[in-house]
């Protein structure tokens, strides 16, 4: 079980836009950022420590995209890279972005801490419970000797990168999943579910459960993956490889043109994010590695580096 932190509250909301501002906002036309709730957290630190107004909603990183390549955002938070049809939309309304790596995430499986016996799953076990097709419905049904009480999934809904990423890991496909799971692009609502139903079983970014509401925190608890928990050391040696993921943002070459605000926001971000990441709860790249994303910024490399799919083994360092 991850070890419990507290996190000031970050105020963001799925489907609507929040302001957000430090104590002095440099613009009075806020940076419109979509996208992803679990780089939310992240981007709202940021602006605070920055004081930039932002206007940011959260209702996925795919429908952020949407959006973004429409050309209606200057920022897309994401949890999963641009996918082909998404960058063709992009293409077809003459937006160019800049794709930048900013933190590590290790997608993490949770439970209410009330569960005492389901405190590690492996990926067989976990494809069976959510399988399309699955005909799991207990605990008892997944491994001999545990409760025989009805499992009760809850998660994230389509449109969202951690939904896409985790079915890709999970069960081989983005979108292959049973249908019967309650979902939400709502974190806070997200962790209420689980931690109030002692079977729960649910999926999240590991900033988004270590930063859940106190009282919501104390009564969850993550669970290992082929014994291997969502740790720090876990995402550095390899060992929590299949949840592990890369998470970015997409920012609009036009944008950057038009406003000089947004470039030095992006600028601040890139320069001072690996040192704010564990006030939210995220995992950083090395040091050297920023070095390399800032000067893709600077030098406006566009496009992906990736391939348009999740991937669970993918070498940013390797790749910038």
């Amino acid at each position: 079980m991850m070890p419990r932190r507290i996190l000031p509250a970050v105020t963001t909301v799925t489907a609507a836009a929040v302001l957000l501002t430090g104590c002095t906002p440099t613009s009075v036309d806020p940076v419109r950022v979509t996208g992803s709730s679990t780089v939310a957290p992240i981007t709202a630190h940021m602006a605070r420590a920055q004081q930039v107004a932002i206007e940011q909603t959260t209702d996925g990183t795919l429908d952020g995209f949407e959006e973004f390549c429409r050309g209606e955002s200057h920022i897309n938070n994401a949890s999963v890279p641009i996918t082909d049809d998404l960058a063709a939309l992009c293409a077809e309304n003459d937006i160019e972005f800049i794709e930048l790596p900013i933190a590590l995430d290790a997608l993490s499986v949770v439970r209410n801490s009330a569960n005492g016996a389901v405190r590690d799953l492996t990926m067989e076990e976990l494809g069976a419970i959510w399988a399309p097709d699955s005909a799991v419905t207990t605990w008892a049904d997944v491994r001999d000797g545990w409760p025989d009480e009805e499992i009760v999934l809850v998660g994230r809904p389509e449109g969202s990168g951690t939904f896409d990423y985790f079915t890709t890991a999970v069960n081989g496909e983005a979108g292959q999943i049973r249908e019967d799971y309650r979902a939400t692009d709502d974190i806070d609502e997200l962790t209420g579910w689980i931690a109030g139903d002692a079977d729960a079983l649910g999926f999240m970014g590991i900033g988004n459960y270590l930063a859940a509401d106190e009282e919501d925190r104390n009564v969850m608890a993550t669970v290992a993956v082929d014994g291997v928990e969502p740790s720090l050391a876990g995402v550095q040696d390899g060992s929590y490889q299949a949840l592990t993921r890369p998470l970015f943002l997409y920012v609009s070459v036009a944008a950057l043109e038009e406003r000089e605000d947004l470039e030095d926001f992006v600028s601040g971000y890139l320069d001072e994010v690996h040192d704010h990441l564990p006030l939210v709860y995220y995992y950083r790249f090395q040091e050297e590695t920023y070095d390399k994303v800032r000067a893709r910024f600077d030098e406006r490399v566009t496009g992906s580096l990736l391939d348009g799919v999740p991937q669970d083994d993918v070498d940013i360092e390797a790749l910038l």
